[in-house]
């Protein structure tokens, strides 16, 4: 069936017209007021003219913009009721907008999502990933605290001194039988010194007298004179500031000077005048040692005139029996009443031996777990701070105190005169880097599991430090875990 011009849009443009198409029977030269003229001098009744629409946009053109203009109200939208009745038109609801809800519910879902994914991939990943590889590292540890030197000396006392004349020099190495120093004790006046230097000006000058009358010449005296000029020339020499060692030039000048005075004693041993006089010095010098005390090394070591009465108490006999609060006691500076020295006593010197020395340390740390025989690099807090390679040779745990006994193996002069001093010790590890999930108890024996060609073996490891994720570790048996093995996971 046919349809009428009206319900199709198309065909004027079948026709080619520019136009709509005209209501039939009107004339296309329509009133404007939309009444088509009468040619009989009458109107013919007609039905009410529907509005057409818009024109049809030619093929070519682009679609009209449906959001109008900006600041122009919109035209309201054509009646349907006058529209034709169009079958090929199918009726669509708009889309409806989502609201903000509806798209934060699909973020979550979508977050969710990610989660279980990432979840999933890292529980599987793990179920993959059975075995490590073993990797090395270096640990190092500092521990300080407050340390007492211990040394191995021997303190030399006398009662009733009034005077000390040394012979060894401060800090020198002595041996055995070496004199030391001469005391004087309280009886003893200065007068009885200057009566024996009276008597030796005697012989001297008497000595001049029997040369001065000697006829003959006398060739070894002659060569005994010249040694002892030359001596002297020598020291001269070095205090004006040539190389050489004073101390020993000053030993041969004596030699030089005793030796002529032997000579000479020899000599004249007939002369009645200058034998008395002898014998008043003989006297003289053995009324001085009735006051006098000789001291001589009992051992080789160093002498030190400097004290400070923990001689006693603090060396390699007595250090192991103290306690951490009595060497806290220490520090503070009480002196334990068995190494008091009596009251009239004095320190004359004291005599340390090389190389065996310690320290008696109280640790700042509580935790630290220091084991007998490890080794450490101790560094002293001093005016001349010093490093030292220490061994730990034993541990007490008292009173909220612990007690770390140090033993060293370097010479001994470095801390000669310090007594108390803070400390740090330092160490150094080459351990092996493993995931702490290896590291596994089986029986009480902490170790972890090395997959070797022949199967996997069970390696015996002492932990060094350990975290959530790694566990640094050494092995019991050295070379059974080396970098570059692979170890179980559990």
């Amino acid at each position: 069936m046919q349809q009428p011009p009206w319900q199709d849009p198309t065909s004027s443009q079948q026709q080619g017209a520019s136009r709509p198409p005209a209501w039939p029977g009107v004339s296309p030269s329509a009133d404007p007021a939309g009444l088509p003229p009468d040619p009989d001098g009458f109107f013919t009744p007609a039905y009410p003219q529907r509005n057409p629409g818009p024109a049809a946009p030619p093929s070519n053109a682009p679609p009209p913009y449906a959001g109008g203009v900006r600041g122009m109200p919109e035209p309201p939208p054509p009646d349907p009721s006058l529209e034709p009745p169009d079958d090929r038109m199918i009726y669509r609801a708009p889309p409806r907008r989502r609201s903000a809800l509806t798209y934060l519910y699909l973020a979550l879902a979508a977050l969710i999502i990610v989660l279980v994914a990432t979840a999933a991939s890292q529980f599987f990943g793990k179920k993959e990933q059975g075995t490590a590889v073993v990797t090395i590292s270096e640990q190092g540890s500092t521990f300080s605290g407050q340390a007492l030197i211990v040394r191995n000396e021997s303190v030399f006392q006398q009662e009733n001194v009034s005077d000390v004349r040394y012979t060894a020099e401060e800090g020198s190495a002595v041996s055995r039988g070496d004199p030391i120093c001469t005391v004087f004790s309280t009886g003893f006046s200065a007068r009885e010194l200057e009566r024996l230097q009276s008597y030796r000006t005697q012989i001297k000058d008497y000595h001049k007298v029997l040369l001065a009358a000697s006829t003959t010449q006398d060739n070894q005296l002659a060569r005994l004179d010249t040694a002892v000029m030359q001596r002297a020339a020598e020291t001269q020499s070095l205090v004006r500031g040539a190389k050489g060692n004073l101390l020993n030039q000053e030993l041969l000048l004596k030699e030089s000077i005793s030796a002529r005075h032997a000579y000479l004693k020899q000599k004249y041993i007939e002369d009645t005048k200058l034998t008395r006089l002898y014998d008043n010095e003989n006297s003289q010098l053995q009324r001085i040692e009735s006051w006098t005390k000789q001291f001589a090394a009992t051992d080789n070591g160093i002498v030190s005139f400097y004290t400070d009465g923990f001689e006693g108490a603090l060396n390699s006999a007595t250090y192991q029996e103290y306690s951490p609060q009595a060497v806290r006691s220490m520090l503070e500076g009480k002196v334990p009443e068995i190494a008091q020295r009596p009251k009239n006593a004095m320190d004359i010197y004291r005599l340390v031996r090389q190389y065996d020395w310690g320290a008696l340390m109280l640790a700042d740390d509580l935790g630290w777990n220091p084991v007998v025989g490890e080794q450490y690099r101790m560094l002293i807090e001093s005016f001349d701070s010093t490093t030292v390679s220490v061994t730990v040779e034993s541990v007490t745990r008292s009173g909220g105190e612990m007690l770390v006994r140090l033993k060293a193996d370097s010479a001994i002069e470095p801390i000669l005169y310090v007594r108390a001093a803070r400390v740090q010790l330092s160490k150094s590890v080459i351990t092996y880097a493993v995931p702490a999930s290896a590291v596994i108890n089986q029986g009480g024996e902490i170790g972890v599991v090395v997959q070797y060609q022949e199967g996997p073996y069970l390696v015996p490891v002492t932990i060094v430090s350990q975290d959530a994720t790694q566990a640094h570790v050494v092995p019991v048996n050295p070379g059974h875990l080396y970098e570059g093995l692979v170890v179980r996971i559990f």
